[in-house]
């Protein structure tokens, strides 16, 4: 009888050809001493010419995880993530956050410290920095933004528990999910024969009667809305989304994280949220803040329908929005039968009534998009940035991706910036600097596409550039990053001017947590990474400077165009 030790791989090695299996193309690691035997199966997977995910190192965790965010926005298939311990763990900061809040189906690996102390079991623990990096929950730390979790008891566990990981973190509502490796269950055997592929399974579709009953709520609506933000996850929503708007003649306001709607079509109200103000019906898509109640929303007897693969929200405590009619189902499956369902009920009053209010919005709108394209053409300050990202947008070649961090300035790219489906990402979730790292992992995912990352320069700051750019040239993955340069925080300054309008921080115009004056040179922060950088003052200058940092990138080296706004901006 041949034992399982004697024809089971190290489980290391399993670990590696798992995640080859699964599609994973891509290990995002930041290593340490607990991650040495992944290494060494890694090594030996690309001397035998097994297969095995190409790794990609990283020099800060926040990168790694932001990189394979933008891999998965670029080619929705999910990544890997591999960092040490607790100090890897904690490394992952917001990351984690925008992770759970975009549904990124990707497993995070940690390293655990050894349990053993005894020499004579494989992996135990010799080193001194194997007791202070222990904690009592190491896992505790990533419940609350995770989907599922767990530790690899034994060697011969682990194949299994990684194929449940990325079962979960595939399964509708996507998201994460994180595994813990104790050093020495990776230095056991693995399973025998290795743990089969789980299915994931399908997509929900809306219940029948549910969609019935949505549907005739916005037959009958005299001035409907659609409000969306990630329909376009799945580009070819968008079609379907343009079918329906058209049908009924509804103005989409788009919060854009990601492409949810042709940015010049004629019901396209982008940001814009005047068509919420008279809404009789308001179709939410794919939507977790679909207004700020103190701000603005639709009248109080406006009927409210839903349609999102998770409705109810439950990671949000206090999400309650008034909503008649909630479907949980995949939009991208939705969406045609929602048109189809409409034009059953299609009637010649109703026909008429959906052609009126197609033209009526339709000239609201040309309204509105005569008035951004003033703003892009405006020399006045207050447009400093429309008139910025005009430029850019003229200069963009079709094929770019444009990654969009731009904070305060969001509503100015919305108005501005103008792609296709599946070339245009932004998060719309709290944690600043993914815009660098997301760059690098769209690079990877998109080798042959010109990649663009439009930031603030905080935001620029927080995404830790110094590891973005580093980790982008060592992997191959080069980016362009302009930065709308206004020289402060700007978001922290509004609500001190929204809150305390006639206080001592406004008389006396004095605002020192959020200057970021004088402003580093960025230019040169990219040439000392071996890439090109230059400032550019005015939007004129904007085409040539962005055309010096596409060539560089087509070269193999990172650009940043540093483009300045008026300083409080």
């Amino acid at each position: 009888m041949i034992h399982e030790s004697e024809t089971a791989p190290p489980a290391a090695s399993e670990l590696v050809a798992t995640l080859a299996d699964e599609g994973v193309t891509h290990l995002f690691i930041n290593p340490g001493t607990d991650t040495a035997p992944v290494q060494e199966a890694l090594a030996a997977a690309r001397v035998a010419g097994t297969p095995h995910p190409r790794s990609i190192l990283c020099t800060h965790e926040f990168i790694a995880l932001s990189a394979a965010m933008g891999h998965y926005f670029a080619t929705g298939e999910p990544q890997a993530v591999m960092v040490h311990v607790d100090a890897g763990t904690l490394n992952l900061g917001g990351a984690i956050h925008n992770a759970q809040r975009n549904r990124l189906p990707v497993v995070v690996f940690a390293g655990r410290t050894p349990y053993s102390t005894s020499p004579d079991v494989p992996g135990h623990r010799d080193t001194f920095i194997h007791w202070p990096q222990e904690q009592p929950d190491q896992q505790g730390v990533m419940r609350g933004f995770v989907k599922w979790t767990m530790e690899v008891p034994r060697g011969r566990e682990l194949g299994t528990i990684v194929r449940r990981a990325y079962q979960v973190a595939r399964s509708s509502p996507t998201g994460p999910a994180y595994v813990t490796l104790p050093r020495e269950a990776l230095m056991e055997p693995g399973s025998w024969p290795p743990a089969a592929r789980l299915l994931t399974p399908r997509p929900a579709a809306p219940d029948p009667s549910g969609l019935a009953d949505l549907a005739a709520i916005l037959a009958d609506a005299r001035r409907p809305v659609i409000v969306t933000a990630r329909t376009g996850a799945n580009p070819a929503a968008v079609d379907a989304l343009v079918k329906v708007a058209e049908l009924l003649g509804a103005p989409v306001i788009d919060q854009k994280h990601r492409l949810n709607f042709p940015p010049r079509h004629r019901l396209y109200a982008g940001a814009d949220t005047t068509p919420l103000r008279t809404a009789d019906a308001v179709l939410l898509l794919d939507t977790e803040v679909p207004w700020v109640p103190a701000l603005e929303g639709p009248p109080a007897d406006a009927a409210i329908v839903q349609i999102d693969i998770d409705c109810v929200k439950a990671t949000m405590p206090t999400w309650t929005y008034p909503v008649d009619v909630a479907l949980n189902a995949d939009t991208a499956l939705a969406l045609p039968l929602l048109e189809e369902e409409l034009r059953g009920l299609a009637t010649p009053e109703r026909e008429a009534r959906w052609a009126s209010r197609r033209e009526e919005a339709a000239a609201a709108m040309a309204e509105l998009h005569l008035a951004w394209e003033a703003l892009g053409g405006s020399s006045e300050p207050h447009a400093a940035a429309d008139a910025m990202l005009h430029a850019l947008n003229k200069a963009l070649p079709p094929e770019a991706v444009v990654l969009e961090e731009a904070v305060t300035n969001k509503p100015a790219v919305a108005r501005q910036i103008v792609r296709e489906p599946g070339q245009h990402f932004e998060t719309g979730s709290p944690a600043l600097g993914w815009g660098v790292g997301g760059a690098l992992g769209v690079k990877l995912g998109r080798p042959d596409a010109p990649v663009v990352t439009i930031t603030g320069d905080g935001s620029f700051n927080f995404g830790v550039p110094t590891a973005a750019l580093w980790t982008a040239h060592n992997a191959g993955a080069p980016f362009v990053s302009v930065i709308l340069n206004n020289q402060e925080y700007r978001a922290s300054r509004l609500p001190v001017q929204a809150l305390f309008p006639g206080g001592s921080a406004v008389e006396g115009r004095d605002f020192p947590e959020t200057v970021l004056s004088p402003a580093p040179d960025y230019a040169r922060l990219a040439e000392a990474f071996g890439g090109h950088g230059e400032v550019v003052e005015r939007p004129d200058d904007l085409p040539a400077a962005l055309g010096r940092a596409l060539e560089t990138q087509a070269d193999g080296r990172c650009a940043i165009v540093d483009a300045r706004l008026p300083s409080g901006g």
